[in-house]
C-alpha cells in the first residue's frame, strides 16, 4: 500500500511540472500583448481561366437504328446463318423459309406465260393473214376486224400471265430473309422447323430477329427540370464508360423533351428525356453499356475566378473576402457566372490580382474588427 501511495505522487508531481510547462508555453506564444494567437488564414490571387459548366448524368447505350426482321410470307423455317452478337452487312442472308410452295407457283405461271406468248404470236400470224386476205377481197371486214381483236385480247393475256409470274418472283425471293442494313444481329429467338407467320397476318408476324446499326449510337437519359432548362440541342457532350475506362467519344444533344414525364417511382417528381448521338469509328460498344454524359452548358475564356471555397453566401447574398493588410480583410459582395466544382467565375465585384481568403477569417481579421497578433 505505502508503494502504490509513493508512486502516485511521483506521478502528480510530473503531471504537474507538465502542466506548468504547457502553460508557461503558451503564454510565452501569445506575446507581450496578451492576446490570443490565430492560425494564419490561407489566400490565393485571382486570376484568369477557361471555364466549363457541365452537366453530368448517367444514361444506356442504344442503337440509333434498331430493325425488326419479320417475313412478309407464312412459311416454315428451313435455314438460319446467323447468331446472336454477329456482325452483318447490308444484304447479307440472315435465314431461309421453305421455297417449295413458291417455287411451284412460279413454275407454274411460267408455263402459262410461255403458252400466252404463243398463243400471241398465232394470233398476230392469223390478224395478218386475214388482212392480206381482207385487201383482195377475200376476207369480210368483220373477219378482219375480228382477227385484230383477237390479237389485242391474247396480248392483254399475256400482260396478265406475266404480271402473276413476276408476283409470284417476289413471293419467292421473300423466302430468303437478308439484312436491310449493316449492323449486329440481336433478339434472334427462332429455330430451324419453326412455322412463322407473315407480317401482314393478324398477328402482325413472327418477329424473328433485330438488326443494330453499331455506326450510329445513342445514349438516354433524365434530367431534372433546372437541369432541362441549362440545356440546348446540340450542345456538345463528353461520352465516357464504366466499362470501357480507356474509350470516350464526342456526342451532341439531338433530342430534350419539351415535357416532363412523370417519374414511375415517385409521382411528385417529373423527368426530362434527353438523347446524345454519337459514332464510335468502329470501336465496339455494345447496346445496353451503362455511359455517363457530361453535356456542356457554357463555357468562357479568361474569366475572372477564384476557387469555389472563396465564395460565401449569407443571406442569399454572396461575397468574398479580400485581403487588405497583414491579418485585415474586407468583406465584399460579388456577382457569378458559371463555375464547376473547383473554380467560379466572377463577373462584378473583383479584379484579376485581388488576393482573397480561401477560407473565412475570424470576425476580428475582417475591416472594423479587432485586429489578431498571427504566428509567423
Amino acid at each position: 500500500m505505502k508503494q502504490n501511495k509513493s508512486s502516485f505522487k511521483k506521478w502528480l508531481v510530473a503531471a504537474g511540472i507538465g502542466l506548468g510547462a504547457c502553460l508557461i508555453s503558451a503564454c510565452g506564444d501569445a506575446g507581450s500583448s496578451g492576446k490570443a494567437v490565430l492560425p494564419v488564414v490561407e489566400t490565393t490571387s485571382v486570376v484568369g481561366r477557361s471555364l466549363e459548366e457541365r452537366i453530368t448524368v448517367s444514361g444506356f447505350v442504344k442503337p440509333e437504328t434498331v430493325t425488326e426482321i419479320k417475313s412478309e410470307i407464312n412459311g416454315r423455317i428451313i435455314r438460319i446463318l446467323v447468331e446472336n452478337g454477329q456482325t452483318v452487312k447490308r444484304g447479307d442472308l440472315l435465314l431461309e423459309i421453305d421455297p417449295q410452295t413458291y417455287q411451284t407457283t412460279v413454275d407454274s405461271n411460267e408455263r402459262t406465260t410461255r403458252q400466252r406468248r404463243l398463243d400471241v404470236e398465232k394470233a398476230e400470224r392469223d390478224m395478218k393473214r386475214i388482212k392480206q386476205l381482207f385487201e383482195r377481197d377475200f376476207a369480210t371486214e368483220q373477219e378482219y376486224l375480228d382477227s385484230v381483236t383477237d390479237y389485242e385480247s391474247r396480248k392483254l393475256q399475256l400482260e396478265i400471265a406475266q404480271a402473276a409470274l413476276d408476283n409470284a418472283k417476289i413471293e419467292l425471293a421473300k423466302t430468303a430473309i437478308k439484312a436491310p442494313h449493316d449492323g449486329m444481329v440481336s433478339d434472334l429467338d427462332v429455330y430451324v422447323g419453326n412455322v412463322i407467320s407473315g407480317a401482314g397476318s393478324f398477328s402482325n408476324g413472327t418477329t424473328l430477329m433485330k438488326v443494330n446499326d453499331m455506326s450510329n449510337l445513342r445514349v438516354e437519359a433524365d434530367l431534372n427540370e433546372i437541369e432541362a432548362n441549362k440545356i440546348v440541342l446540340g450542345a456538345e457532350t463528353q461520352l465516357t464508360f464504366d466499362s470501357l475506362p480507356k474509350t470516350s467519344f464526342k456526342g451532341t444533344v439531338n433530342y430534350l423533351s419539351s415535357f416532363g414525364v412523370q417519374d414511375s417511382a415517385t409521382s411528385t417528381l417529373y423527368k426530362f428525356p434527353v438523347r446524345v448521338n454519337f459514332t464510335t469509328g468502329g470501336v465496339l460498344v455494345r447496346p445496353g453499356t451503362s455511359a455517363n454524359l457530361s453535356i456542356l452548358v457554357a463555357g468562357v475564356t479568361d474569366a475572372v475566378s477564384v476557387p469555389a471555397s472563396a465564395i460565401f453566401i449569407e443571406d442569399g447574398v454572396r461575397y468574398v473576402f479580400v485581403k487588405k493588410g497583414e491579418g485585415q480583410f474586407e468583406r465584399r459582395k460579388v456577382e457569378i457566372g458559371i463555375g464547376n466544382l473547383n473554380f467560379i467565375q466572377v463577373v462584378q465585384g473583383l479584379q484579376l490580382g485581388d488576393e482573397i481568403a480561401t477560407v473565412r477569417p475570424s470576425q476580428s481579421e475582417i475591416v472594423g474588427g479587432v485586429k489578431a497578433p498571427r504566428k509567423r
